[in-house]
């Protein structure tokens, strides 16, 4: 078993190599904890993270918001597969018709179709999510709901949203008294309880110097945290949440979820999962999957302006892994800590990537070219000298997204595309970095044999 000694020096070490101002990380294994913290919560004062030390959950929030509806679904107050119109009679997108096929279970498990990162940045108050809804009205679904994946932040809101009608509570409050109290986590979307804690602040990280600063803006997007913009929160809570997971209990032994729900949760839902994220193999309610089965490893990660969070349980093994970090490099970290944790103490190894750039399957070009659109943006693909091209233009609010972590937004390059598996329309995006691919998948061709959708993280939907 790991001690932590040792995983204050790894950690310490990560940190370290990647520029990370400052991380705290714990491991939980069949009734034994061990911990440990490094660095600073901001550069500008020098205080150090501490044990308790709250930091950003960023979409970890999302198993939060799954889990709060999921106590829902046990009490019989909300059907997964009823439509949302059951519990919101007015919610209603551009396209009426798909709108009113979307169900719970469609927004759990990202099949939904509303927007991925739509962010109008509303003023704050308890009626956050009651406005959302109103800006939804002009946003188009992408896609027909259920049948295709596409991680959407919007879908969360909604989730949030419901639990607000059917509670009576703002979303802030539901989770608070359904989650976050009952298990006595560290844990608060108030702003002004951060000041009263020790609270760590986000940091860009120059990828020339490797030098750290403090993001300008601490939190942003109120109407997105049910999704993960408003929950911070220490190590020990993200552990006990966790381990709610396992058995569906709570540490002092009350009962939180159903067996049934737990079920649910890890159930992959799609049986075409591929190139989303390369650690995932599939997804669940709440839950992505990095392994399913009778030994299942269930994740998150999370990331808000200049923070990392991750949260891994392994329900049989009796294993929690929880990771937070204040640095945009908090990724790189996670990462490596959690891969080597997991394979040396769970043999877990992690998956390999599936979309390789060779070898490479000959494909008729025009048929994928064309402009695809969503509320994250506009995607073109087109032929160059004999070779598929794609150019992602992200929305307005992606490249605020960018800067407020420090980066320059993209220069919107056309990269190359490699078709790797012609039946499933399956490519390899060249990213311009040796050794660095990302995944293209074309779905749903029309009569002519051209694809209606593109995912590029997430979907996009042709507009010529």
């Amino acid at each position: 078993m790991m001690t932590s000694e040792e995983l204050t020096r790894r950690l310490s070490d990560l940190a370290e190599e990647f520029n990370v101002a400052g991380a705290s990380a714990a491991l939980w294994h069949q009734g034994t904890l061990v911990r440990a913290a490094t660095g600073t919560v901001n550069t500008a004062t020098g205080a150090p993270v501490l044990p308790n030390t709250l930091f950003a959950a960023g979409s970890v929030t999302k198993v939060f918001t799954a889990s709060l509806a999921m106590t829902l679904v046990d009490e019989g107050l909300l059907e997964l597969d009823a439509p949302v119109r059951a519990y919101l009679p007015g919610f209603e997108l551009a396209h009426s018709e798909r709108a009113a096929a979307i169900t719970v279970r469609m927004l759990l498990n990202h099949s939904s179709g509303l927007p991925g990162d739509y962010m109008p940045d509303l003023a704050p108050g308890d009626d956050v999510l009651e406005r959302l809804m109103r800006e939804l009205t002009t946003q188009p679904v992408t896609g027909i709901p259920g049948k295709r994946w596409s991680y959407s932040n919007m879908g969360m809101g909604t989730l949030g949203r419901l639990s607000e009608v059917i509670t009576g509570e703002s979303y802030d409050s539901a989770l608070s008294t359904r989650i976050l109290q009952p298990l006595d986590l560290n844990a608060t979307a108030d702003s002004e309880e951060l000041l009263l804690r020790s609270t760590a602040v986000g940091h860009t990280v120059d990828p020339a110097t490797g030098n750290t600063s403090p993001v300008s803006r601490l939190r942003a997007w109120p109407e997105n945290g049910p999704a993960g913009s408003r929950l911070w929160l220490d190590v020990d809570a993200l552990i006990n949440f966790g381990r709610i997971h396992i058995d569906g209990t709570a540490p002092d032994g009350r009962r939180f979820l159903s067996p049934w729900s737990l079920h649910e949760m890890r159930q992959p839902q799609f049986d075409d999962f591929w190139g989303c994220f390369p650690m995932y193999v599939n997804y669940g309610l709440g839950w992505a999957l990095v392994r399913e089965g009778e030994d299942p490893v269930l994740t998150h990660g999370g990331a808000n302006l200049g923070m990392h969070s991750t949260l891994y349980v392994l329900p049989k093994q009796k294993a929690v892994l929880a990771v937070l970090t204040n640095s945009t490099t908090g990724f790189k970290l996670y990462s490596a800590l959690c891969e080597s944790l997991l394979k040396e103490c769970f043999d877990v190894p992690s998956p390999a990537p599936s979309y390789p750039p060779e070898p490479a399957v000959e494909v008729d070009n025009e048929r994928f070219t064309g402009d695809y659109r969503s509320p994250n943006g506009q995607v073109s693909v087109d032929v160059r000298d004999g070779q598929l091209r794609l150019r992602l233009t992200p929305a307005p609010a992606l490249t605020t997204w960018d800067r407020l972590n420090g980066r320059t937004p993209g220069d919107n390059r056309a990269l190359p595309l490699v078709c790797i598996d012609s039946e499933r329309r399956r490519f390899s995006l060249d990213l311009g970095s040796p050794g660095e691919f990302g995944a293209v998948q074309f779905y749903d061709p029309d009569a002519d044999g051209r694809p209606t959708l593109v995912r590029v993280g997430t979907l996009y939907e042709r507009t010529s």
